[in-house]
């Protein structure tokens, strides 16, 4: 039997229409945002989670006019999740998009080549718009803030200017820069200085001259005051021209830089292979096995800590946030300061410890935990479990390279305090510092090994570990928002983890010049109790933390 065949009826290929292009790569790139847990929480979670936490500790203070001191706290908490989104974001997703051949390709598709720039900037302002009213309604539901409506048009016409010049100087920087690692470091590290001194994380503060001409000639300081003025409440409709012309010079800047060094085609070199000519093979030879030396445990020890220490070299971004990010802090607050004294220290002497109670839980707690789960997901660990090296031994140089890390920060941050600050450390002290750090960086060690074990999945572990390492920074005062004691309920929550106990053993120490040899031993057993039961719970797990 045969089957009768039908006609093939082939249709007209069809034009892409290129209106119906942008926005559907508009809300591509939205749901990429979404599915980023580390862009979700800097720019989402983190800027919320500061107002929660500041709103908390101001309490109910108002201004001499009567107006809630939270109602000037929205505007430059969203515009640090603003710049994160059309800044930051944009920049790293453009390196990423250009090295990995995304955006070549998206170059070669059917649609304008304008659209695939512009749907990314089109992606950064729908969040920007959920940052500012996230945390508008936040503050109006929770903490007394009111939006001035008839300001609402002066907001908006203040954003869009705003996230033009961020995602046009976001632009520029990626196309400045030649891989993905030298973006997200230059964009962290443009951002989060300039934040201290633009009225973002620290508002109304008497800075030095040159401080505050720097934050006067940069974008994200009238940025900050154009967005606060429509905060205000008062008369007018808040338009601010100077800050916005401003804004819009940086914007045309930007784009200009951004146009004439923009490119589609990834920059890492990718030279094709040499190919040397096949030599003629004789006849097979083998030889019998031999058994390898067995190596002494110094030595597996040693390889393995260098192996640690070579990988946390290669990664820039670890190393800013590691090393520089608390030498910056330590030298800056001071400087806006002035002689400010924290909880009786000078405020030097406190951000010291304060700074270095932070390095021991960022490169234990973090760095560490995502080198293990990365290494991980590689399927290194399962490899590694095939070979002679027992898995203890990568665990231990993992842990002595944090520790060797952590010592190496405190020297610079001694270094910076010492030489600039009038930071000191009496020589009685220094054991009672180095038994502190040695707990510190051994707690958070063996924190970050049980998270590890815990943690199914790299994807959202950055957002998992600094999502909760950021909020207990604050309300364990390492980084301090004013010399009043934090609420009852703040201080309740902080006493049972280990970092403001490690904090407190780091000032025994520093400021035991007439207190002995400084060593808190209540404080650090505490530390070395979360270090028992963090080991409890990383050999329960021992299976999950090499991998299947």
């Amino acid at each position: 039997m045969t089957v009768e065949q039908v006609p093939t009826r082939v249709g007209l290929p069809v034009q892409h229409t290129r209106p119906a292009a942008l926005p559907a790569l508009t809300a591509h790139a939205v749901r990429a945002f979404l599915r980023n847990p580390i862009a979700v929480f800097f720019t989402l979670a983190f800027p919320l989670a500061f107002l929660v936490i500041v709103s908390s500790i101001i309490g109910r203070r108002v201004t001499g006019d009567g107006v809630a001191v939270t109602q000037f706290l929205v505007a430059p908490f969203a515009v640090f999740g603003v710049a994160q989104a059309s800044f930051t974001m944009l920049a790293v997703d453009t390196a990423v998009l250009r090295e990995s051949g995304v955006l070549l390709r998206l170059r070669a598709a059917p649609v304008p080549a304008w659209t695939v720039v512009a749907a990314r900037i089109g992606a950064s302002m729908i969040v920007s718009v959920a940052v500012v009213a996230l945390l508008a309604t936040v503050g109006v539901l929770a903490y007394e803030v009111e939006v001035p409506w008839r300001k609402v048009p002066a907001m908006l016409v203040t954003l869009l200017l705003g996230v033009a010049c961020c995602a046009a100087l976001g632009l520029a920087l990626a196309s400045a820069t030649r891989t993905v690692g030298a973006a997200q470091t230059l964009a962290q590290g443009l951002l989060i200085p300039l934040a201290f001194i633009s009225d973002v994380f620290i508002v109304g503060a008497e800075l030095p001259r040159w401080l505050a001409e720097t934050g006067s000639v940069l974008p994200l300081k009238h940025f900050a005051q154009a967005l606060a003025e429509t905060f205000r409440p008062g008369e007018g409709y808040g338009f601010t021209p100077h800050h916005l012309a401003v804004l819009a010079i940086w914007a045309a800047a930007g784009a200009v830089l951004a146009r004439r060094s923009f490119g589609w085609q990834p920059r890492v070199s990718s030279r094709p292979p040499t190919v040397t000519p096949a030599r003629r093979l004789g006849p097979a030879r083998l030889t019998m096995p031999r058994e390898c030396p067995r190596w002494a445990p110094g030595a597996l020890l040693r390889g393995q800590i260098g192996y640690a220490l070579l990988g946390l070299r290669r990664d820039p971004l670890s190393v800013f946030f590691a090393v520089v990010f608390p030498a910056l802090l330590l030298m800056l607050l001071p400087t806006v300061f002035g002689n400010a004294r924290i909880h009786g220290l000078p405020m030097a002497q406190y951000l010291f410890a304060g700074m270095v109670a932070y390095t021991a839980a960022v490169v234990g707690y973090v760095d560490l935990t995502e080198a293990v789960v990365g290494a991980r997901s590689a399927g290194v660990l399962k490899r590694l479990r095939g070979t002679p090296l027992p898995f203890r031994w990568y665990v231990a140089g993992r842990v002595c390279a944090t520790l060797i890390t952590v010592l190496l920060a405190c020297a610079v941050l001694a270094a910076v305090g010492i030489s600039f600050l009038g930071v000191s450390v009496a020589a009685g002290g220094v054991p009672a510092l180095l038994l502190a750090l040695g707990a510190g960086s051994l707690c958070f060690s063996a924190l970050g090994l049980a998270l590890a074990a815990l943690m199914p999945s790299a994807r959202s572990l950055i957002a998992v570990t600094l999502g909760t390492l950021l909020p207990l920074c604050f309300i364990s005062e390492v980084f301090v928002v004013g010399d009043q004691p934090l609420p009852g309920p703040l201080t309740a929550v902080a006493d049972v983890f280990p970092l403001r106990h490690l904090l407190q053993a780091l000032l025994a120490a520093t400021g035991s010049g007439d207190t002995g040899a400084g060593v808190a031993w209540d404080h650090l057993s505490i530390v070395a109790g979360w270090t028992v039961l963090a080991l409890l719970v990383a050999r329960w797990r021992r299976g999950a933390l090499a991998g299947p």
